[in-house]
């Protein structure tokens, strides 16, 4: 049984999972979801507070979105490779493919959702009560060109010519398949953790990822260093007439490279999930 997949057997292992999902995750949902309340009251009792507008508070939902994902697979599944309180887990009537598919069912997709269904409900009420909250952020939550263009404008500083351009290399197709795929590079990372540790698993993940960031700045730093004549003389091609055209490039070839880079650590990630569901040892 341990690499079948059985429908029914399917279901009850999500039920089974989904009758501890508040119990887990609960108390992290309702914290998160306070913390705008919190702002618009500290906000509202501010003399003179200004608005907040729409695209800061989906800034601040997806903020408090990826604290969830890396939160939710230690939260959900703390003790799946305990060798004592994970016996009830390892003696589920499952077999480890059904275990991972509920696993990434609930860490991917129902507690992102759940987050942010209540999130924008909040935020709808909140807006309607008046206060420092201005415009509905569900209303330009899903729009993601528009939320682009607002970062690229106020955060970035750029001009409208630059903008433009930027955002002529984007696409709501590619935006939408680049935020899915983060989506789950990230949730996966944190499924992986919380198989192979076994206390401070989040903590203990995201010191990996700190210290892989600093190498891989390192890495480019040096790089740029001791390439520095040759990346000149690269950009020594650039002109008025060709900036466009390179610049487009340039950000065409990130953008892929970005996707491509989410989606391989999504397979490896999942991958290495699965196999540690399979093999674990209690």
């Amino acid at each position: 049984m341990n690499n079948t997949l059985d429908f029914n057997r399917l279901v009850k292992v999500i039920k089974h999972d989904g009758a501890s999902f508040a119990q887990n995750l609960g108390l992290a949902l309702i914290i998160l979801w306070s913390i705008p309340l919190v702002i618009w009251l500290f906000s509202s009792l501010t003399p003179g507070h200004d608005h907040i507008d729409p695209y800061s508070r989906i800034s601040i939902i997806s903020t408090l979105g990826t604290i969830l994902l890396i939160m939710a697979p230690a939260r959900l599944y703390k003790y799946c490779n305990d060798s004592r309180q994970g016996i009830g887990y390892a003696m589920m009537p499952a077999s480890s493919l059904e275990k991972f598919i509920s696993m990434v069912f609930y860490c991917v997709i129902v507690a992102p959702i759940i987050y942010l269904a209540g999130a924008l409900a909040i935020d709808s009420v909140l807006s309607v009560l008046g206060g420092p909250y201005e415009g509905f952020a569900i209303a330009d939550y899903f729009d993601n060109l528009s939320q682009l263009r607002d970062a690229l404008r106020h955060k970035a500083m750029m001009g409208d010519e630059d903008c433009a351009l930027l955002l002529n290399c984007m696409s709501p197709t590619v935006m939408i398949i680049s935020r899915l795929l983060s989506i789950l590079a990230l949730s996966s990372i944190f499924m992986f953790g919380n198989m192979v540790f076994k206390k401070h698993k989040t903590g203990k993940m995201i010191g990996i990822l700190i210290l892989l960031f600093i190498i891989f700045m390192i890495i480019m730093v040096n790089y740029v260093a001791n390439h520095e004549e040759q990346i000149a003389h690269w950009f020594g091609y650039m002109n008025e007439e060709n900036a466009a055209y390179i610049i487009t490039r340039m950000i065409g070839t990130m953008i892929n490279a970005s996707l491509i880079f989410s989606a391989v650590v999504s397979v490896v990630m999942l991958w290495l999930t699965y196999y540690k569901i399979k093999t674990q040892k209690y």
